[in-house]
């Protein structure tokens, strides 16, 4: 099975669509097409139509609305499962990276970022060797450094071991991840992952449903069978899918499909 280095998602929408406490849990470039996102950003909110990126480094939440413009909404998402060469992030000024946490996670698009973005899109369903998809990120990488965007999606060297295991469980969300097995593949104990999550105020089986919830909504552009969707989340339970589902957005399975 080739590695993937980065993952494109689409989200669709017929009528406004609310949600809260979604997780970004790597690197992430949301590019509204049609329509717009309503986005609460340090309490005030925030409108991104396709002149801008909405760029969110990992381990973000973000709460927003998606509204259609005449017919629908449509918006395209690259995440980022590799980083940058650390030179480069070493490259960036200290100012940079310490003012990106406060910064609106917004970049202007231009034509030369366009190209790169439907590059990488187009990319993902190529299935291409894992030194091939890294050259034409590096190429991506560049571009959003000449722009002096790139700290805005990297604002720290070291990724948190909660964003490292968020990309690792997103990979087949759907598995019976168990922690034992897990701190094996992160080679530790179940005791250290579990206190190493604590440290960073979350725990293996928050991060986890997470995951599992922001698959659920990309599962549901394509299906509307909330059955299968909750197993495919790893959930066999349909009602226990569902109230998991509402207690992380906000809203039910059935609400939300109602807009698309």
């Amino acid at each position: 099975m080739t590695m993937t280095l980065v993952q494109a998602g689409q989200f669709r929408g017929v009528t406004s669509q609310p949600l809260r406490n979604v997780l970004i849990y790597a690197p992430t470039i949301i590019w509204v097409n049609r329509g717009y996102k309503k986005l609460w950003w340090q309490d005030d909110p925030r409108h991104y139509t396709q002149e801008d990126w909405l760029v969110v480094p990992a381990s973000h939440y973000l709460t927003f609305v998606n509204e259609p413009s005449q017919t629908t909404f449509y918006s395209r998402t690259l995440t980022f499962l590799e980083p940058p060469p650390s030179e480069w992030l070493e490259d960036l000024s200290s100012s940079a990276a310490s003012n990106a946490v406060n910064s609106e996670p917004r970049v202007s698009v231009t034509p030369q970022l366009a190209y790169c973005f439907d590059t990488l899109y187009e990319m993902a369903e190529k299935n291409l060797a894992a030194d091939t998809q890294r050259q034409f990120l590096h190429g991506f990488y560049a571009e959003l450094k000449a722009a002096g965007s790139l700290h805005l999606l990297f604002p720290s060297k070291e990724g948190a071991l909660k964003e490292q295991l968020a990309s690792y469980l997103s990979l087949n969300p759907g598995d019976a991840h168990s922690i034992d097995t897990v701190a094996t593949h992160f080679s530790m104990s179940p005791a250290t992952l579990k206190r190493k999550l604590a440290s960073e105020e979350t725990s293996f089986r928050q991060v986890l449903t997470n995951i599992r919830m922001v698959y659920a909504l990309s599962l549901m552009q394509k299906s509307r069978t909330q059955l299968n969707i909750a197993l495919a989340c790893g959930y066999q339970s349909e009602v226990r899918f569902a109230s998991r589902f509402k207690d992380v957005f906000g809203v039910t399975p059935k609400q939300y499909v109602q807009t698309l």
